[in-house]
């Protein structure tokens, strides 16, 4: 009997428990009512309070009408509260240029949630059933789905169940036949231009015939197989992902050397925990961003993606990065200092206070300790003005007594500070030579002597 079959699939996949509220969306199709029927016979056993739904898409005009009133008759025939739910699918998908059977299953779940919700429910019930898993199964796969789309549809999505998954078409229509019931046939239902009615009535039926029977009902087996082994998987994903990933402010860090360590499955499931984080329902996230992504572990820093849904990916060092794709209003700094003298500037959004005063060498401690925001320059070997500025093309430092100089941008490569970040930099500079690359460093060639007798102090303060 279906009704002991499906309390079985509910103890294996749980759906429903005892005095939940259903709402159950019945088309008028052999399936929905077939799921209807079956719900109402437990009715009583789990204390169960069902609403039917009947959504009306805006087409097939009388026959969309019939469709209503028949399901609103079964609703009446077991005193059950009914709503009829009308939408307009093809307005809507034009206005959105999606394709009417995409927008016709959007807008279903979304008036169907939305009654949930008035009514206070616990569930909402489709009638999937084996057909439909098989047929969405061939659509990833032909779509070119990983593991996650080969698993099909999940008997319970959220508040969304499907107690009919277990259920072939024939079983379905042979129920509601011995029990002297009828159904709506939707015409919609056997346009092959729907690329799903074409997989259902085409490549099913050919594959029954000329291959195996039990074909759809195989595939459906499979189906159940994986999602089985993806939820390991999943469960596996999440320890790993938790020793390579973590949040920043900015998005997500990952780390290079922990992420090798890991077998190709689980890099693949912790990026897709990384995407779906950033990427609702990590739309247009395909195959190719995976391996472009994982690409990035054997190349060297610098390397930079961009992902669908606004997602950018970057190699800095020893760590991959995350964030969204947007714009930092770089507002470039150039700025001429006197002695003594105070400036604001602005570096990626933050300001810094910027102090500049001068003080004899006999006034300050014969040892004088450096700190990252304060530096102390001899300042009787500065010939010209002085600038506070972003790094340019040339500049340089002194990088000891033997008066060897090193280029700034190679100083930033070995500080290993990432390409995209150092125009934004700060450096206080003389012409092209930089007296202090901001925040530590600063050109041996004015460090404090025996021979000094002014020295300049600058400081450098965050604003809150």
């Amino acid at each position: 009997m279906l009704s002991e079959e499906l309390e079985y699939f509910n103890q294996r996949h749980p759906m429903f428990h005892r005095g939940n509220c259903i709402v159950v969306g019945v088309s008028g199709g052999a399936d929905s009512v077939c799921l209807l029927d079956l719900l109402y016979g437990l009715r009583e056993k789990w204390e169960l309070a069902l609403h039917v739904v009947h959504v009306h898409h805006g087409i097939r005009g009388t026959e969309a009408e019939r469709d209503a009133q028949f399901v609103e008759r079964l609703a009446e025939e077991r005193q059950l509260p009914f709503r009829l739910i009308r939408v307009n699918v093809p307005e809507e998908a034009g206005r959105q240029g999606k394709s009417e059977e995409e927008m016709g299953r959007i807008l279903r779940y979304q008036v169907l949630e939305e009654y949930r919700q008035e009514v206070g429910g616990d569930r909402i019930a489709v009638a999937h059933h084996q057909g439909d898993q098989a047929e969405t199964v061939l659509f990833h796969l032909f779509r070119g789905s990983g593991p996650r789309g080969l698993s099909g549809m999940s008997a319970r999505r959220g508040v969304i169940i499907r107690p009919l998954l277990f259920a072939g078409r024939a079983e379905i229509e042979e129920y509601l036949q011995k029990r002297g019931m009828t159904w709506c046939q939707d015409v919609t239902n056997q346009d092959t231009l729907y690329t799903r009615n074409r997989i259902r009535h085409q490549i099913l039926v050919l594959a029954e015939e000329q291959v195996n029977p039990a074909a759809g009902r195989h595939i459906a087996q499979a189906a159940d197989k994986l999602a089985a082994w993806r939820s390991y998987i999943e469960k596996m994903g999440e320890e790993a992902y938790g020793r390579t990933a973590e949040r920043d402010k900015e998005g997500f860090r990952l780390s290079v050397k922990r992420m090798e360590k890991e077998d190709p499955v689980m890099q693949s499931e912790i990026l897709r925990r990384i995407f779906a984080e950033m990427i609702p329902g990590a739309k247009d996230i395909g195959q190719i961003h995976y391996e472009q992504v994982l690409g990035l572990l054997s190349s060297g820093p610098g390397r930079y993606l961009r992902l669908p849904g606004g997602v950018c990916v970057e190699r800095q060092y020893e760590n991959i990065y995350f964030h969204r794709d947007k714009e930092k209003r770089h507002v470039p700094v150039c700025v001429e200092c006197r002695v003594p003298s105070e400036h604001i500037v602005e570096q990626d959004g933050t300001f810094w206070r910027f102090t500049f005063d001068l003080k004899k060498r006999s006034d300050l401690p014969k040892e004088i300790p450096q700190k990252d925001y304060t530096k102390l320059l001899d300042y009787d070997m500065i010939k010209s003005g002085l600038v506070i500025r972003n790094p340019g093309e040339g500049d340089y430092f002194v990088m000891d007594k033997m008066g060897r100089k090193k280029r700034l941008n190679r100083y930033y490569i070995d500080r290993k500070i990432p390409q995209s970040m150092r125009p934004s930099q700060l450096v206080v500079a003389e012409e092209d030579h930089v007296l202090w690359a901001v925040p530590d460093r600063i050109s041996e060639a004015y460090k404090i002597t025996n021979n000094t007798e002014r020295v300049l102090v600058i400081t450098k303060e965050r604003i809150p």
